[in-house]
């Protein structure tokens, strides 16, 4: 996109352009926007501090792992199958998740009814980081459905549900659920507690290693003071105090301050702390029994299946796939971004998301006609598939016969090819 055209796109108009498109591509591909998956992520600029055309790229929380830099946020509404993104929003990326969210679900939702009047039957499906009393206040009073997940603190009581209580779900080996209906926000809501084989094994190892880990670094801290009550060790004396400020950063990660029994006191002979410790395995196994491989979720579809309900859930990793689509250094990717005001910033958050969009549509496309390939392979067939130049040496009764033609093509490829009508154009 040249300057000058880039220069006349406003905010408004990037608006537009999304809720036009959204009409086109619901009547042209029919896509299924039952259920609306949000989720957000940054992307990492290379603006100078000092560079102060953009409020958007801020310092923040760098899902990249680059919190040097800048960062700018991108929310996504997309839908369930082939993640079709309908509408994206770009903010500062300073900006948690839980402060965005309120005003942008109520956006978004709001415009996705006014283009297609189908909000009441569509299904907002977001995830815990979310999920604030205010939030789900408000969406109750819009009317929107929704699917989210609990944070344990909202729900301890029904994490710690026993197992026997626990049922199969049909068509999903190694998973368990609990079901029970309850008022939420004012509403009558389905809780389901799921109970899942391979998030428990994940979560154990999880706890194990960190277990390991703080025991090591305990074990370090209270040989460190054995050799300052032996005399020696030179430098700050340690205090009971600043034993425990230290005991308590190694034992910061989850769950560890509630397995792991400390005791610091000051040795009455020498004045230096004494530190012990132990595993409480009682906790251990409460811990495993009531609270690991489990995950709480709530809606407010009373009648849906409990399947229904985890289903639409674990649909939100397919967001996931859609945020490192565009972190692909091979196809669609949103960096480098190389703008640095708000209006150029937005434009380019516009093209990239048309990028995807347009590729998810392939990749519809493809599917429909047989052809059913992740997005990047989708895109690695395509960028195989080339226009070639058939020129023959001026004078020979060939020449008038030069002509463009794609390159040769695998089964798959021609069929991809004649999927998207690739080559119907050339002359």
């Amino acid at each position: 996109m040249t300057r000058s055209y880039s220069n006349r796109l406003s905010e408004q108009d990037i608006e537009d352009i999304q809720e036009r498109l959204v009409t086109h591509i619901e009547k042209a591909f029919g896509i299924d926007a039952r259920i609306l998956l949000y989720d957000t992520t940054n992307f990492f600029t290379f603006l100078a501090t000092t560079n102060d055309r953009s409020d958007l790229a801020q310092r923040g929380h760098s899902k990249q792992k680059r919190h040097d830099l800048r960062q700018i946020g991108l929310a996504l509404l997309v839908t369930r199958d082939f993640q079709i993104p309908l509408f994206h929003k770009v903010y500062p990326g300073n900006i948690p998740d839980v402060s965005l969210f309120p005003q942008l679900t109520g956006e978004l939702v709001d415009r996705y009814r006014r283009v297609t009047g189908k909000a009441p039957d569509a299904t907002l499906v977001f995830d815990k980081g979310n999920v604030t009393d205010d939030v789900m206040e408000d969406l109750v009073v819009r009317g929107a459905h929704f699917v989210a997940a609990l944070s344990a603190n909202k729900c301890a009581d029904l994490l710690a549900t026993p197992q026997d209580k626990f049922h199969p779900i049909d068509a999903m080996p190694g998973t368990q659920a609990f079901d029970t209906t309850t008022i939420m926000w004012g509403k009558s809501c389905q809780v389901v507690v799921v109970y899942t084989e391979s998030f428990f094994t994940q979560q154990l190892q999880g706890v194990t290693q960190n277990l390991v880990k703080c025991q090591k670094n305990l074990l370090d801290r209270a040989k460190r003071l054995e050799r300052w009550r032996q005399g020696k060790s030179r430098g700050k004396r340690p205090t009971v105090r600043s034993v425990r400020m230290r005991v308590k950063a190694i034992l910061s990660a989850q769950f560890m301050k509630d397995l792991i029994q400390t005791d610091v006191k000051e040795d009455n002979i020498s004045g230096i702390p004494r530190l012990s410790y132990s595993v409480d395995h009682s906790a251990l196994q409460r811990l495993s029994q009531e609270r690991l491989g489990r995950t709480a979720l709530v809606s407010d579809h009373t009648q849906w299946s409990t399947r229904q309900v985890v289903e639409a859930y674990r649909s939100l990793c397919v967001v996931e796939d859609a945020f490192k689509n565009m972190k692909n250094t091979d196809f669609l990717r949103w960096q480098p971004a190389h703008h640095w005001t708000n209006q150029k910033l937005r434009v380019h958050a516009l093209y990239c998301v048309l990028a995807l969009l347009v590729a998810s549509l392939a990749r519809k496309v493809a599917f429909e006609s047989g052809v059913n390939l992740t997005l990047p392979a989708l895109l690695k067939e395509l960028s195989a598939i080339r226009e070639v130049a058939v020129i023959y040496p001026p004078g020979t009764l060939a020449h008038p016969k030069d002509h463009i033609t794609l390159s040769r093509m695998s089964a798959r490829q021609k069929k991809i090819a004649q999927a998207l009508e690739i080559g119907e154009t050339l002359g």
